[in-house]
C-alpha cells in the first residue's frame, strides 16, 4: 500500500513537470508563429525585389516559400490552440 502511494506522488510530481513543459511549449509556439509572421513580409518585399530586375524563377520559388510558411504557420496556430485549449482543462 505505501508503495502505491509512493508511486501516486511521483505521478503527481510528473503532473506539474509535464504542465510546465506545455506551458514552456506553448510560449515557444507563440514565438515560433510571431517570428515566422515576420519573415513571410521580408519573403514578399524580396520577391517583388526580384521580380522587378526580371528573377520571376526566383521571385517563384520565394512565393512558393512563402506558401509554405503559410502551411507551417497554420500547423503552429492549430497546435498553440489545442495546447491552450488543454492547459485550461487541467487548472
Amino acid at each position: 500500500m505505501h508503495e502505491h502511494h509512493g508511486h501516486h506522488h511521483h505521478d503527481y510530481d510528473n503532473d506539474a513537470a509535464g504542465t510546465e513543459n506545455l506551458r514552456k511549449l506553448l510560449m515557444m509556439l507563440e514565438h515560433w508563429i510571431e517570428h515566422g509572421d515576420s519573415h513571410v513580409a521580408s519573403y514578399k518585399e524580396w520577391a517583388e525585389k526580384a521580380s522587378s530586375e526580371g528573377e520571376e524563377e526566383i521571385a517563384r520559388e520565394i512565393h512558393l516559400a512563402m506558401d509554405d510558411s503559410a502551411s507551417v504557420q497554420g500547423h503552429l496556430k492549430r497546435a498553440k490552440a489545442i495546447l491552450a485549449a488543454k492547459l485550461v482543462l487541467r487548472k
